[in-house]
């Protein structure tokens, strides 16, 4: 039975894989606009229906990563020393995360769809008000998360200020890598590292005349 189980979960993240990987490869070539789910579905060789037991809308192909990715971090920063201060734990559980040996293919993978789905994003402003909106979950997954390490109530304005400062960090981090260069996962790791160590040592920026005349 349990391996049975298991063969049917395998099968089902195949088929939400070769859904995500037709969408992107679609909205690639033709525009999000102009793909239809059922374009999507047939470039997958499933039913329509098969695509809506995975995702509700075409537009949560583009987002699905983000939840993905958002659960991985956060079990990687539950598992940093419950001494750590939250951006001491954070950066560490990003690299514990991106960097990890054992999951490179896998991190890999995930990196080229993020990357993928991001410039999707980029080039609809829609899409980026609703990523906008649908993140308030993940934030607050995250805020939670900060306020349990620092022994603080789920609606302390501390913690949800960092989570939702760290969320802006992200957006600025991924905008940068998608159009950098170096698309590799230690290139994304040092890009969303600065960002937050840039969050987590304060982010005053001195006037190019700070000093002159005083």
């Amino acid at each position: 039975m349990t391996a049975a189980i298991g063969m049917r979960e395998r099968e089902k993240a195949r088929v939400r894989r070769d859904l995500i990987d037709a969408a992107l490869l679609l909205f690639e070539r033709r525009g999000f606009e102009q793909t239809t789910v059922q374009e999507i579905a047939d470039a997958a060789q499933v039913s329509r229906r098969t695509f809506h037991r995975h995702f509700p809308a075409k537009t949560a192909v583009i987002f699905s990563h983000e939840e993905d990715v958002m659960s991985y971090l956060l079990a990687a920063l539950n598992r940093r020393p419950p001494h750590e201060a939250v951006f001491v734990a954070l950066r560490a559980a990003l690299r514990d995360f991106l960097l990890d040996d054992a999951e490179r293919e896998a991190r890999r993978r995930q990196a080229d769809t993020a990357r993928r789905a991001r410039l999707v994003l980029i080039a609809n402003p829609q899409l980026r008000q609703e990523n906008f909106t649908g993140a308030f979950g993940r934030r607050d997954a995250l805020a939670r998360s900060f306020a349990r390490r620092a022994g603080l109530s789920e609606d302390d304005l501390r913690a949800k200020l960092a989570a939702a400062t760290c969320f802006a960090a992200f957006g600025v981090g991924l905008d940068h890598w998608v159009t950098s260069p170096d698309p590799s996962l230690t290139g994304l790791y040092e890009i969303l590292d600065r960002t937050v160590a840039a969050v987590q040592n304060g982010l005053e920026i001195p006037a190019a005349t700070a000093g002159i005349g005083a």
